[in-house]
């Protein structure tokens, strides 16, 4: 199976956040932009996930097949911006799932808890945990193809590697990047 993971630039914050990491951060401030990758993603892989933030769920979610399914990151800590007095404390995920997950294996929840990463330099940045839940949801094995559309801070890819060690034992762990490649 090829799955990809996508963490785009959430809509209308692209040029904001990540303007000054990547010259086409601001296409993503255009709708246009994520029908696009919505598209690429159906037609390139078998299963998928994307992230998004609450306030563009109703924009994105009619640009996405029928047979998704929407799940949640809940942040019990979040950052609070001066002045906001209803804070965005979750996130939706939007899968495409290919792959049954049976009986046998441990039920999947639509929801994880975990806090945001404070990694200094990188908005945005997942931590391990939400990662875990996602190759889990998506129901990846061994051989699957996994690709992370929009590496950023590679905490995707490299939880990708511990997650196959720890559910698979594979020790062959290679977490050096080419921080050049531009997927997304």
């Amino acid at each position: 199976m090829k799955a990809a993971y996508a963490d785009p630039p959430y809509l209308g914050c692209g040029k904001k956040h990540y303007g000054r990491l990547h010259e086409n951060a601001g296409d993503y401030d255009d709708p246009k932009a994520h029908k696009e990758l919505i598209e690429r993603l159906c037609d390139e892989y078998d299963s998928w996930a994307l992230s998004l933030h609450e306030p563009s769920l109703r924009t994105i979610l009619p640009m996405c097949p029928v047979d998704i399914r929407v799940g949640v990151w809940v942040k019990p800590f979040a950052s609070f911006k001066p002045n906001v007095t209803r804070a965005f404390t979750w996130e939706p995920v939007i899968f495409s799932f290919h792959r049954p997950i049976v009986r046998q294996q441990p039920t999947w929840r639509d929801h994880v808890s975990e806090n945001i990463m404070l990694k200094k330099g990188f908005t945005g940045a997942k931590p391990k945990k939400f990662c875990f839940w996602i190759f889990d949801g998506l129901n990846l094995q061994i051989d699957d193809s996994f690709d992370d559309v929009f590496p950023g801070s590679f905490a995707v890819s490299d939880a990708f590697e511990e997650w196959k060690a720890e559910r698979f034992g594979v020790i062959d762990m290679d977490l050096s990047h080419n921080r050049f490649a531009n997927k997304g």
